[in-house]
């Protein structure tokens, strides 16, 4: 099943849906930016795991945690800035 989800939670699918997202222009509702961060949090915690079991780390794997990270970031700066109505 971990390799299911592993395959499934790739940083570079996360943060492909996050661009597009940013680039179409249209506003996010709170279930997708929601499910968004949580794909980006299952991400860190794997990345996370990995790093610290040394088993199979990259540098990429480094670098890996530090852009989800920062898109976490960003996503809950937006939720933060949702209006009350949507929220």
């Amino acid at each position: 099943m971990f390799q299911t989800m592993e395959g499934n939670a790739r940083p570079h699918r996360t943060a492909e849906v996050i661009a597009h997202e940013m680039h179409s222009g249209g506003p996010a509702t709170q279930a997708e930016l929601l499910s968004t961060l949580q794909s980006v949090s299952d991400n860190i915690m794997r990345l996370a795991g990995k790093l610290r079991a040394g088993r199979d780390a990259t540098a990429d794997d480094a670098a890996s945690i530090t852009e989800q990270q920062a898109l976490a970031q960003q996503l809950i700066g937006r939720l933060l800035t949702l209006p009350a109505s949507q929220a």
